[in-house]
């Protein structure tokens, strides 16, 4: 059985692999900091936070959930990605084997994500991060 931490290493090894393909010089940090990878496409510095997608949302069928928060021990505080700390998100959704890239306004701030993978059963159009429109 796969721990998280499995799960988060074989997502950042993806993106690095698509990184090297896509041209981007790939940098790790040495200190565990909110961002996993450094990538430098040669104009710009990319922090970027990698994250497996496996979650089942509750009250959604044909999508996938990413957890973005963390509390405290004692759920004093809710920590949420801020743009101070992170560029993109990179999230590997293992169900299509696909990565996406996501930029700050999809997630600074939230608690949580879904990527849908199918069209909705009720046809919501608004507040939709369909995977496809994301796919790196």
């Amino acid at each position: 059985m796969m721990t998280s931490n499995w799960k988060g290493q074989l997502a950042t090894a993806k993106a690095q692999v698509r990184a090297i393909e896509l041209g981007y010089l790939v940098s790790i940090p040495i200190m565990d900091y909110r961002y996993d990878l450094v990538l430098d496409d040669g104009k710009k510095l990319w922090r970027v936070q990698v994250k497996y997608a496996n979650r089942k949302p509750s009250q959604s069928v044909g999508s996938v959930g990413v957890k973005l928060a963390y509390e405290t021990r004692g759920r004093t505080h809710v920590y949420t990605y801020s743009e101070d700390e992170v560029d993109a998100l990179i999230v590997y959704v293992p169900k299509i084997d696909r990565l996406c890239w996501l930029p700050c306004s999809a997630f600074v701030g939230k608690k949580e994500l879904i990527l849908r993978l199918e069209p909705p059963l009720n046809h919501q159009k608004t507040k939709i991060f369909y995977a496809s429109d994301y796919f790196w």
